[in-house]
């Protein structure tokens, strides 16, 4: 059975990898990455407040980059800190790191590892079959549904 954080996760990368396919464009992912930290909040709102310092750190580029060895010390940043360095350095996109954030304030870090590695084999998928940009967020939903899988089978 899933509950309320992994279905709204699932629901909303579901579409969203609709509209990013579609269009290469994710309109709406702010208001997924505030009603994850909404989600989030009563069960770790500690966690949360890192996560969203670490988005934070990442859409707004003046923030010093000390900033981020103060987030390291707390391992479900880590992803949304590589992310967020990915967007400074133009390699991901704006929507690819809230979608992370989100997922990361949602679900357990396993769950947010193996988002990142479905993410790697939609983009070896991409490359072999297209050229261009490639869209994240269908990555993340089979690396999402790899997760919640498991954990039906596992349990």
């Amino acid at each position: 059975m899933l509950t309320l954080n992994e279905a709204f996760a699932l629901g909303s990368l579901a579409l969203f990898s609709l509209a990013d396919l579609r269009y290469h464009l994710v309109p709406g992912v702010e208001l997924f990455f505030l009603g994850a930290l909404f989600l989030g909040w009563p069960a770790a709102p500690l966690q949360v407040g890192i996560i969203f310092l670490a988005c934070i750190w990442g859409v707004l580029r003046n923030w010093p980059g000390w900033l981020s060895l103060l987030l390291l010390f707390v391992p479900p940043a880590w992803p949304v800190l590589l992310a967020a360095y990915g967007y400074r350095k133009g390699l991901i996109g704006r929507a690819d790191l809230l979608a992370i954030g989100g997922l990361a304030c949602l679900l357990p870090l396993p769950a947010v590892l193996l988002s990142l590695f479905g993410l790697e084999i939609w983009r070896r998928y991409w490359t072999y079959r297209q050229n261009g940009s490639i869209p994240a967020l269908p990555g993340l939903l089979l690396g999402v549904g790899l997760h919640l899988m498991l954990q039906f089978f596992l349990h």
